[in-house]
This record gives C-alpha cells, structure tokens and sequence, in this order.
C-alpha cells in the first residue's frame, strides 16, 4: 500500500535536508526534534528512550529506512482506528489517495491530531477535494510556545494529494 512516490514525500517533508545524515561515514546520527522531548533520527523517527544510546553511535541507512516503514504502518493503524471508530467510516473502502493523506496525518500528528481535524477528516472519507483544500494545513507548536506553519509540508501535500 505504501507506494514508492509516497515513501518520497514522507521522507521529503520529514527531513530533505538529511539533518543528521553523515555522508563521510555513511551513518544517521540524532538530531533535535522541533517540538522538543528526545531527538529524532532519519525522516521523523522520535527516539524511544532505549534507542537513543544506540542511535547516538549512528544507524545504517537500511535501519533508518525500517524506523519509517515500522513507524508508517503504526500511521496506518492509528489511521484506520480513529476512521472506523471516531469518524463511522470504511477505512478499507478509501482509494490509496485517501489512505495515504490520513497516514500522513496520523504519522506527522498522531490520532489525538487526527480527531482535531474532523472536517478534513470528513473529506477524505466523503471525497470530497474542495473541503480537503480547505482544511488540510497543518501547523506546530516550537519548544518556544509559538505556533508555525509547516509550509514545506503543506506545499508538497497539496502536491501530491490536492493538485
């Protein structure tokens, strides 16, 4: 399910700039997480407090890669619980397009997130693009209190979903 053009986005929009990526030593090393609590490592793998002492002596590319696939289908799950118990809808039913926008929201936001987007969420599971176009911007709260735009995110979204 998870496509190859998706796997792309989600590791452009988590982190193209490969912050933390060693190119001299092939490795991935931790890197502070915008919202704060541990670092993060890869394309948006929030370190567990057992990973950290093994991340920090660097993760091979092919580890990195397996935190995002393990961390996507904990996305999918979250996804199809919040659809099938919060909204009444088919998760199974939703065309890849769809599954992909929830996964995506439920990887970058959580299922508490997901639920603080019920018209969006709505959306999707009725089809329905100019109320997606309408409500699928996104946002964080810096370590700071203040409250950005993640307009990277939101840019390539609306790319790859909304256009």
């Amino acid at each position: 399910m998870i496509s190859d053009e998706f796997l792309d986005y989600v590791k452009k929009v988590e982190n193209g700039g490969k912050a933390g990526w060693d190119e001299d030593q092939g490795v991935w090393f931790p890197h502070p997480s915008p919202e704060g609590g541990n670092d993060t490592i890869g394309y948006g793998h929030k370190l567990l407090d057992d990973e950290v002492a093994l991340a920090d002596a660097g993760l091979e590319d092919l580890v990195v890669l397996k935190m995002l696939l393990q961390d996507l289908d904990k996305a999918e799950k979250v996804a199809r619980s919040i659809v099938c118990s919060y909204y009444g809808g088919e998760y199974e039913e939703l065309s890849d397009n769809s599954k992909c926008m929830l996964i995506d929201f439920a990887f970058n936001i959580g299922g508490g997130g997901m639920k603080k987007f019920p018209k969006f969420v709505q959306a999707v599971l009725s089809d329905d693009i100019e109320t997606m176009r309408q409500q699928y911007k996104r946002f964080y709260s810096a370590s700071d209190g203040t409250k950005k735009e993640l307009k990277q995110r939101n840019e390539q979204f609306h790319m790859l979903f909304l256009s």
